[in-house]
């Protein structure tokens, strides 16, 4: 029989992580709420606790949304920390601080479960097509215990090295996304600016040195001014800047990039534009050149 899996914080990323392990076999279950009810139709099982969730799982992989949630979720009378047990390990995929993420552990370590760090790197839809990439660190044997279980969701996982080395590739990674995709707007108000047609763009420049990952996802975008439903929505981004400015203070880099990110993301925020897709930055970079050139 395979491994109980529990899934605590069934949002877009735990559900496609979930559907994809009720897919594969394994017994999936979440905490209840009005949000889970249908989770019931594709196999899987409610609990009332992050409690019981833990008393009755071997593996529980956490994608919350948030630092209050993660508190409450793990900290609470009913939380995960009070049903944990040395059968149990914690597979913890949100984007946080360390020492967060390292709090929570040894509350955990206390009742005898291990607890990965590691982020996810992808989109919902990404996660559902089992192409998002998973940054393991911690105990490299609990994490080849259930290397079955990963891979089931989540095949393009890598181990990293110790407890927080994690979420430092994951920074990192979000960083240069975060770059990147900045540089396409920016590309692109160049280009429309001198007369380009911005479908020609994405014709000529996607097979070019220009073309990346990024270019390809968000260029179409730019190109047809559709920033919502967001895949990636710039808050997102900005909470994951905000660790990134954090650490990069705490090192000491000069970060001039990571400076011009903040600045324009953050225009973005400042604009109410928090839920548009990051590829909107075009939209705030072109209002903020000489009249008319949108």
């Amino acid at each position: 029989m395979k491994a109980r899996i529990g899934i605590l914080g069934l949002g877009k990323i735990g559900r496609a992580a979930g559907e994809n392990l009720l897919k594969e076999g394994y017994p999936v279950a979440a905490v209840r709420r009005p949000s889970t009810e249908d989770f019931i139709k594709s196999g899987g099982t409610l609990v009332d606790t992050p409690a019981e969730l833990a008393r009755d799982s071997e593996l529980v992989i956490s994608c919350l949304p948030s630092i209050a949630s993660m508190h409450e979720a793990f900290e609470a009378p009913n939380g995960l920390i009070a049903g944990a047990h040395d059968r149990l390990a914690v597979l913890e995929m949100g984007t946080f601080s360390a020492a967060l993420k390292t709090e929570l552990a040894n509350g955990l370590r206390a009742k005898g479960t291990p607890m990965l760090d590691s982020p996810i790197s992808g989109t919902p839809s990404m996660v559902a097509n089992k192409v998002g990439v998973l940054f393991i660190s911690g105990d490299k044997a609990v994490a080849e215990r259930w290397s079955e279980a990963i891979n089931a969701f989540a095949p393009k996982n890598f181990h990293v090295g110790a407890f927080g080395c994690g979420m430092a590739i994951k920074l990192a990674t979000n960083f240069i996304v975060g770059a990147n995709s900045l540089a396409v707007a920016e590309g692109f108000a160049f280009g429309i600016r001198a007369g380009l047609d911005p479908e020609l763009m994405i014709k000529v420049m996607g097979p070019s040195a220009a073309g990346s990952r990024v270019f390809d996802f968000r260029a179409p975008m730019i190109a047809q001014r559709k920033f919502r439903p967001a895949p990636g929505p710039a808050h997102v981004l900005w909470k994951d800047l905000q660790l990134v400015k954090e650490e990069s203070e705490r090192l000491g880099l000069a970060a001039p990039i990571l400076k011009t990110q903040l600045e324009w993301f953050g225009k973005m925020m400042d604009g109410g534009r928090e839920d548009d897709e990051c590829a909107a930055v075009f939209e705030v970079l072109m209002e903020a050149s000489e009249p008319g050139s949108m």
